[in-house]
């Protein structure tokens, strides 16, 4: 399966460069899945035609950099906000698998309608997770947190139910009521050695099995 992921964006100012990146630690996890991927610049005049194009199966929003949308945001794009904008609608109306890893999911629940909240102690942490009965993971969970920003409630009329959450109420993981959308505030990228927990959740989204 193909699917697009989309790239941080970071300004270098000794090389005077705006450059796009991913971390190296995304393609082996993906590739360990058996995604094919193709990485999606901020640069294009149109992002929904690159997606279609491509022939692109499902979307990855990654993390890095804050949604410019957000008061006291720093470290932004608004063209990663714009290109993630467009990359969002194109695969929700091909009915296609999104899932946004911390950033990524602050920017679907931006997208959505919700509101996200200053947070402390979630940057370069590990928390325990409780989780909804019908979760794909276990509950007491450990993951990793690298984070400022949080959903810490859902709107009363949201797209979203909460499936995991932390002790400061925290919402760690998202799913839409209808659609194949999810959002994780980990990366599980930057284990050292994989969870199956999330080599499986991802399986299931992306590829069925």
């Amino acid at each position: 399966m193909r699917i697009a992921i989309s790239q941080r964006v970071d300004i270098v100012p000794h090389y005077h460069e705006v450059r796009d990146g991913l971390d190296h630690k995304w393609i082996p996890f993906l590739e360990q899945i058996g995604l094919q991927v193709v990485l999606v610049p901020n640069q294009l005049k149109d992002p929904s035609a690159y997606y279609r194009n491509l022939n692109i199966e499902g979307l990855i929003l990654s993390g890095g950099n804050d949604p410019a949308s957000l008061d006291q945001a720093t470290n932004v794009s608004e063209e990663r906000d714009a290109t993630e904008a467009a990359l969002i609608k194109t695969a929700q109306s091909l009915g296609q698998p999104i899932l946004g890893v911390c950033r990524g999911m602050q920017y679907l629940c931006l997208h959505f309608g919700e509101k996200l909240n200053r947070i402390e102690d979630h940057v370069a942490q590990r928390h325990q997770l409780i989780c909804e009965a019908d979760f794909d993971y276990p509950n007491g969970i450990e993951v990793n947190s690298y984070h400022n920003w949080a959903l810490t409630e859902l709107q009363s009329n949201s797209p979203f139910l909460s499936m995991a959450y932390t002790k400061d109420h925290s919402i760690e993981a998202i799913k839409h009521l209808s659609e194949p959308i999810h959002g994780i505030m980990w990366h599980p990228e930057r284990e050292n050695h994989y969870s199956d927990y999330d080599l499986n959740f991802f399986k299931k989204i992306f590829r069925h099995d």
